[in-house]
């Protein structure tokens, strides 16, 4: 038998005596015991459904009452139990017993979302006895075939070294060199980010356009700060006049289709101390890093109900500075946290969970133009 103590709530030793019932427990054998209870205690509850409930249907609890004024106690299982007489009497509701289905594809389905946190549980559990859980492999690029294989298919990250070797962007991109050459193009930024916390989903707002050699500008001049950065949805790779910047990037052909498509790319150019906050992607994309450093903190997909998401992709969970007070759960999580220098490449699969921040002035490009299949609407 398992021991399953219950006791009795707290609260009752300062109750009114008048408000107490007098309850006489007959156990098995002869045995008596007399408590004193309030009429709405969890443990009359207890020893009522005990009571009411069949020996072989009854779970091994084992039931532990204060005798002695509180010097003492008596144990005893459940099926133990013969009768209880109270003083007053107390009304027990007593449970319906469930009416047979005439069909039994009538019965209720269980709980999903239950079912689904289960089993996303069972995942994360099967995916730690791996001895490399947690790790990400750094390694040069592989075949088109081997990473479909070792990666894509199986939904796991990874970091190439090599595959930006040939990009001018490497030599040339950095603050002064987009001021010289490009500074005199409208570009669009995010601002005002500081003043709210859920600025990506409120991108609209904090969206502002300006010449681009103001926005270098406030990048080297203003520290480290996550108040203005250029990040998704800038839409700049389609400005007609950063297009020579296309000509700085190659693309990957054995991962990418053959076709620079800017509605598919991003340029990401901020200061030190911008974030990306917390969110996945509902696609597979590539992160390119061509100049500072950037700490990315990852979590895999079957940790999702742990996340408190909203809108589809984001969660009000922030890694920078976890409120385990409010989220306990947060204790269970296991964050894969890794630096991406300049010349990496950062596969992020689909439906990883993702926080980046800029560790120094940083300049990165995203592709989403995988050439497999990458179209995960729900």
């Amino acid at each position: 038998m398992i021991a399953e103590p219950i006791s009795v709530d707290s609260a009752i030793a300062t109750a009114d005596d008048s408000q107490l019932v007098q309850v006489m427990l007959m156990l098995d054998g002869g045995h008596q015991c007399e408590i004193a209870l309030m009429p709405d205690a969890p443990l009359l509850g207890e020893l009522f459904q005990a009571l009411t409930t069949e020996p072989e249907k009854s779970e091994s609890k084992l039931f532990q009452i204060p005798i002695e004024e509180g010097k003492g106690a008596l144990y005893f299982p459940a099926p133990s139990l013969v009768a209880i007489a109270t003083d007053p009497a107390v009304s027990v509701a007593t449970p319906e017993e469930p009416k047979p289905l005439e069909n039994w594809e009538d019965i209720a389905p269980d709980d999903p979302i239950y079912h689904l946190e289960w089993q996303l549980n069972i995942y994360h559990k099967l995916e730690k006895l791996s001895p490399n859980y947690g790790q990400l492999e750094r390694i040069p690029h592989v075949s088109g075939p081997e990473f479909l294989e070792r990666f894509y298919i199986r939904n796991k990250p990874v970091i190439f070294t090599d595959l930006m070797d040939n990009w001018k962007a490497r030599s040339l991109w950095n603050p002064q060199y987009f001021k010289e050459h490009y500074g005199h193009v409208i570009v669009g930024a995010q601002f005002n980010r500081e003043s709210n916390r859920q600025y990506e989903w409120y991108r609209n707002k904090h969206q502002k356009m300006l010449l681009f050699g103001e926005f270098v500008d406030r990048v080297l001049q203003g520290g480290e700060t996550n108040d203005y950065y250029m990040g998704a949805y800038n839409g700049n790779f389609s400005r007609e006049g950063l297009k020579g910047l296309l000509d700085d990037i190659e693309l990957f052909p054995e991962y990418l289709t053959d076709t620079k498509d800017v509605n598919r790319m991003v340029l990401w150019f901020g200061p030190g101390g911008a974030i990306t906050p917390l969110h996945f992607d509902p696609l597979n994309t590539f992160l390119c890093q061509v100049y500072g450093r950037k700490r990315v903190r990852l979590i895999p997909p079957s940790q999702k109900h742990l996340l408190h998401a909203y809108g589809n992709f984001f969660s009000n969970i922030d890694l920078e500075k976890p409120n385990f007070e409010r989220y306990p759960q947060l204790k269970e999580l296991d964050i894969i946290e890794l630096i991406v220098g300049p010349g990496e490449v950062l596969f992020l699969p689909v439906g990883w969970w993702h926080q980046v921040r800029s560790l120094d002035v940083s300049i990165s490009v995203s592709f989403l133009n995988l050439a497999f299949e990458n179209n995960f609407d729900a």
